[in-house]
């Protein structure tokens, strides 16, 4: 069997069960399991695959096909131009989160910035900016000792040795001053988790995407601790849903804050929230 033959085999699985991108998901899958990115099999169409290769094809085709989200299947991920460690214990990386790395990085800060990433998940925001600027010092935090775990793992394979994480609600063990807080909280609303993609409800913790009865009760939070974990100029950096933009705002509307600005994706949709500590 060829890469062709076994990409053409699981797109007609996959579309015989409603999957989208089934093309660009096949393609992902034989990529995986031959060690190469996708783009990179077009110069290997013509490629027999191993009789070990189909087999690992196939149980993994058969996982997706169960419903499995793609990025726990095959258990990685690609986040601002790297490739993190993927699966149950944390968020799976989407792409519009890179706009808050890109914001920050493109914004006035000291030469040797303190960012504390609250709610850091798998790493992704905080070993990001670590990576992107090699003189901070960034500390990543969360309640969930499991995403913590992955975190760390991706930490040590990434080499991001100016990333360490704290196990904490929000900002409660952080003593230091931050030029820098940036957060991807749980924002959906509590009465929205049961219409969720299955691969989202079923495979992302709960405790990643439950905020409450709006979606806003961390960010709610966090705002309020905000203001006395910042020094003076800082910044901070929330990703948040489509039409909580006006709400999340107004948690930044008193005499502390500056330059509360909107944000939104290159989708168009709102997607972050950014104010200065005055």
């Amino acid at each position: 069997m060829t890469v062709t033959d076994a990409v053409a085999k699981a797109v007609g699985k996959l579309e015989a069960a409603g999957f989208g991108d089934s093309l660009w998901q096949a393609r992902v899958l034989v990529a995986h399991i031959l060690s190469m990115k996708p783009a990179q099999l077009y110069a290997a169409d013509n490629r027999q695959l191993t009789l070990s290769d189909q087999i690992k094809y196939f149980v993994l085709l058969n996982r997706r096909l169960s419903g499995m989200p793609l990025q726990h299947v095959i258990g990685e991920w690609d986040f601002y131009g790297r490739t993190f460690n993927v699966d149950k214990r944390a968020l799976v990386p989407r792409p519009e989160t890179e706009l808050l790395v890109s914001f920050i990085i493109s914004s006035k800060l000291p030469e040797q910035p303190v960012i504390a990433d609250v709610g850091t998940g798998s790493g992704i925001i905080g070993i990001s900016l670590a990576l992107e600027i090699p003189g901070s010092q960034v500390t990543g935090t969360d309640i969930s000792t499991d995403a913590l775990e992955l975190a760390e793992e991706n930490r040590k394979l990434l080499s991001a040795h100016n990333y360490s994480v704290v196990n904490c609600n929000l900002t409660d063990a952080l003593t230091e001053k931050y030029d820098v807080i940036v957060a991807n909280l749980p924002y959906i609303p509590t009465g929205d988790i049961p219409v969720l993609q299955p691969e989202v409800r079923n495979y992302d913790p709960a405790v990643a995407l439950d905020g409450g009865g709006d979606g806003t009760l961390y960010i709610l939070e966090l705002a309020k601790k905000a203001s006395e974990k910042l020094k003076p100029g800082g910044l901070i950096v929330l990703e948040t849903g489509d039409d909580q933009k006006n709400t999340v705002s107004s948690f930044f509307s008193d005499d502390l804050w500056t330059e509360v600005r909107n944000h939104r994706d290159l989708a168009g949709k709102h997607r972050m929230v950014t104010a200065r500590r005055r």
